[in-house]
């Protein structure tokens, strides 16, 4: 058989039940969907779902890490001139542009943990850009601010998200900087 036939059926394998999976995970928690009821949506059988997959979880993993990949890799340069305010605006433009994905796996159903761990890529050059701004906070302080900064950056795109995307992914990360700019002046300002 041809390798490239078979990477191929394997490639419309995966999307298949990828799809189906976002589709199943609209109506509900990713740990109410079974095996047999992901292969019957996407009319796949069980021993070619377990060839590829151990549960529905490793699936949903599947498509978070191919997401957090991608973006990261968009991010890195980013990262490295550690520019938070432009990296804010690049996280809601992969956001805006993977709408429906991001909506699917932030939802109730999906795993609340990764966009956290998409904002957790900046955690080291937001202390530092504190620490070059000014503030003179013991590294406990930063880390509580760091989780304030990330909660409230999360719930805002949350927010957004849920609310249709309607402002723009400048706006969102506009207002979301404004906010952790004001939270550090006030800790620079003590």
């Amino acid at each position: 058989m041809d390798k490239g036939k078979t990477d191929r059926r394997v490639m419309y394998t995966k999307m298949f039940l990828r799809e189906s999976l976002l589709e199943l995970m609209k109506k509900k928690p990713i740990s109410k969907i079974t095996p047999t009821e992901l292969c019957r949506h996407a009319n796949i059988n069980r021993n070619t779902f377990y060839s590829h997959y151990d549960s529905p979880e490793a699936l949903l993993a599947s498509i978070e890490e191919e997401l957090y990949e991608s973006i990261k890799h968009s991010l890195e340069q980013t990262l490295k001139t550690g520019n938070i305010p432009k990296f804010l605006t690049e996280i809601c433009h992969a956001i805006y542009i993977n709408g429906d994905l991001c909506k699917t796996i932030l939802s109730d159903h999906g795993d609340k943990a990764f966009l956290k761990r998409i904002l957790d890529l900046a955690h080291d050059k937001s202390i530092a850009a504190w620490k070059s701004y000014g503030i003179k906070e013991d590294d406990d302080r930063l880390e509580l601010l760091y989780a304030f900064s990330t909660a409230g950056s999360i719930a805002v795109i949350e927010k957004w998200m849920h609310e249709g995307m309607n402002l723009s992914p400048d706006e969102i990360a506009s207002f979301i900087g404004k906010m952790l700019q004001s939270s550090a002046r006030n800790l620079k300002a003590k």
